[in-house]
């Protein structure tokens, strides 16, 4: 047999076993680890403080989940495959990750060569991908990184060539592979040249180096974030493009693998707790804007902040989803048949193992803003864990459960603020607001439980409409709704509101109070009064 049927059958059998979800999660964060263990352990390099651990290991883990993604989507093009099919092959991709650190310490004697970002003129950028990230600074050395890049391509070439006997598609898929990381390895230069198209007026041959790594290396604050660490200050800015980047390319690969599984999770989103989550946050931001003036800025990076802020609640929503439904089961058998579980679309592993993927990303981009971020996201999960999985499933008891989903809604408020507040603290927060929201939610959440009454009196949930039956709790919920209008004038001062909580909050009663509208259909009416509301109160408090 002769070394290219060698080489033909050993792919072969690299990708006959799939790997799934959690092989790839564990085995990816495994590699970054040792990948940055060998960089600041191994190799002769001066010791990081903690955070900076932290942060070189998210940027790393960013970087290089955003090259394989980019390179399995392409190889899924050019081998009409799903995604699915080469995901056996492709883990195996995870061992180059650890490559280059060692071979730049095997060239030097222990020490890892500096691999930086290209900021570069548009020709300088043009003449290093022409010699393959030739003519490089004299700081920057590619030297392990450009063997495991040409030794990438090489094996693309042939794994393409195995697959599809087509010498041209071979020679696109090396040429693709190359361009593509260059193209992270250049990303800041070609976002600068995209923003200052845009946004700029300098013309495009006119572009400096200089100007590309002000743009991301800038120590300005963002929002209320002070990041005053200059050696990665680059990396923390790029990490919040990276991270939408990140999830908007899982949501493909997703959808590409299985589109009738993505279907399903987007459908079960529960969007009216899902604008609920997105109001708080959005109010949240608003109060700590108006507390801190001066950090409310509308430049690029703080309204990435925003925006990866509230990726990540959304995210952290639909883990605590996950987490409800693998708990109600047998309440959703009767009350939401058309649920995920209930319709056979995922086992339980597979529905587990993306509950933990949206949490880790949820994590991810709380941590890529800043730690008390992360705390209080894992915060929001613990507090959905308790409400609603065993020992303890407090949602079985009226008023405690209310009380537990109001405090994790509290949590994300806080998210908001914290961003907008020096120091990311919220104890500049009105104690008002935190006990209006606290009371408001306790004795107003129950109009979610309208449309689980059947299953949850099967599975014991004491619920206030299990306890009092769909006709009376309706009056007690909507009254609960209406006293959270009036209580919002005294907690919050102000007078002016009160004519308009008298009115909106009598709609809000009415519209829970009639048994016209269905049980699945209560929380749209009362949300709508809400944000209307809420416009009001932004318009007599803040104008």
């Amino acid at each position: 047999m002769g070394i290219m049927n060698k080489l033909e059958n050993f792919f072969i059998k690299l990708g006959e076993k799939g790997a799934g979800l959690s092989v790839w999660t564990l085995g990816f964060l495994g590699m970054i680890f040792f990948r940055c263990f060998t960089e600041q352990f191994l190799a002769l390099a001066k010791p990081l403080a903690p955070y900076e651990v932290v942060v070189e290991y998210i940027h790393n883990f960013y970087f290089f989940s955003l090259a394989i993604l980019l390179i399995w989507l392409f190889l899924s093009a050019i081998l009409k495959e799903n995604p699915q099919k080469l995901s056996g092959v492709l883990i195996y991709s995870l061992l180059f990750l650890t490559f280059p650190p060692l071979i730049d310490m095997i060239k030097t004697g222990g020490e890892a060569y500096w691999s930086f970002y290209l900021f570069s003129a548009p020709r300088d950028l043009l003449w290093q991908y022409a010699t393959v990230f030739g003519h490089l600074p004299s700081a920057i050395v590619y030297f392990g990184t450009k063997i495991i890049f040409v030794a990438t391509v090489a094996v693309l070439f042939f794994l393409v060539w195995f697959r599809t006997k087509n010498f041209l598609k071979s020679i696109f898929t090396a040429f693709a592979v190359y361009s593509i990381l260059f193209f992270l390895g250049a990303f800041p230069s070609f976002f600068y040249y995209l923003y200052n198209f845009i946004f700029g007026t300098k013309k495009f041959l006119d572009i400096k180096a200089f100007e590309i790594f002000e743009f991301f290396g800038s120590l300005d604050k963002m929002a209320g974030i002070d990041f005053q660490n200059i050696k990665y200050a680059v990396a923390y800015r790029l990490d919040f493009i990276y991270y939408i980047a990140l999830v908007s390319l899982l949501a493909i690969l997703f959808y590409w693998m299985d589109k009738k599984k993505f279907i399903a999770v987007v459908k079960n989103f529960r969007y009216p707790q899902l604008f609920y989550h997105s109001g708080l946050l959005f109010i949240g931001l608003a109060v700590g804007a108006w507390n801190y003036q001066q950090n409310f800025k509308l430049d690029l990076f703080s309204l990435l902040a925003v925006a990866v802020l509230f990726i990540s609640v959304w995210l952290a929503w639909k883990a605590s989803v996950v987490v409800n439904d693998l708990n109600d089961f047998a309440i959703d058998a009767i009350s939401n048949p058309e649920r995920p579980l209930q319709q056979g679309i995922f086992s339980r592993e597979e529905y587990a193992n993306f509950g933990w993927a949206c949490f880790i990303l949820s994590i991810l981009g709380g941590i890529s803003i800043g730690f008390p971020f992360a705390v209080l996201l894992i915060t929001y999960q613990v507090v959905a864990w308790v409400y609603s999985a065993q020992p303890f499933r407090l949602k079985k008891f009226p008023l405690i459960a209310t009380f537990i989903s109001s405090f994790a809604l509290l949590l994300i408020l806080f998210l908001g603020y914290i961003l907008m507040s020096d120091n990311q603290t919220f104890h500049t927060l009105s104690p008002r607001i935190i006990f209006l929201m606290l009371i408001v939610g306790t004795i107003s959440l129950s109009i979610k439980d309208f449309k689980d009454i059947a299953g949850d009196k099967k599975d014991n949930i004491w619920t206030i409409p299990v306890i009092f039956g769909e006709k009376k709790a309706r009056l007690i919920v909507a009254s609960g709704i209406f006293i959270s209008f009036i209580a919002s004038v005294f907690f919050l001062n102000e007078l002016k509101l009160f004519w308009w909580a008298m009115f909106l909050g009598g709609l809000a009663f009415l519209s829970v109070a009639s048994l016209k509208i269905k049980p699945r259909l209560i929380f749209w009416p009362v949300l709508g009064i809400i944000f209307v509301y809420g416009l009001v109160m932004v318009k007599i408090l803040f104008f």
